[in-house]
């Protein structure tokens, strides 16, 4: 027998027993299936769980920059005076121009 057939012993039953645990793992936590099982549906609804975390961290993260950002604009702001009643003052006139 070849490498690549021992592989296949080896790896179809491996992977059966497998696909059947993960069914039995997810029964026990989403309870038993219905009327038919359906691995694919319980293991979307796994991969759904997942997907649902990542979009909370990604708007947690534009949340975070938003905030920055406009922390960042306040911060720009804050040492300037504000624009209303603010200029070039008159320089004194001399006194050898004001003949």
């Amino acid at each position: 027998m070849t490498t690549f057939g021992l592989v296949l012993v080896v790896a179809v039953p491996l992977l059966v027993l497998l696909v059947y645990l993960e069914g039995k793992r997810q029964a026990r936590i989403y309870g038993p299936p219905s009327a038919r099982p359906n691995l694919a549906g319980a293991g979307l609804l796994e991969l759904q769980k997942h997907l649902q975390a990542d979009r909370r961290v990604d708007t947690l993260v534009e949340q975070v920059r938003d905030e920055a950002a406009e922390t960042e604009q306040d911060a720009g702001s804050e040492g300037r005076a504000p624009l209303a009643g603010v200029g070039r003052r008159p320089r004194p006139v001399s006194p050898r121009r004001a003949n």
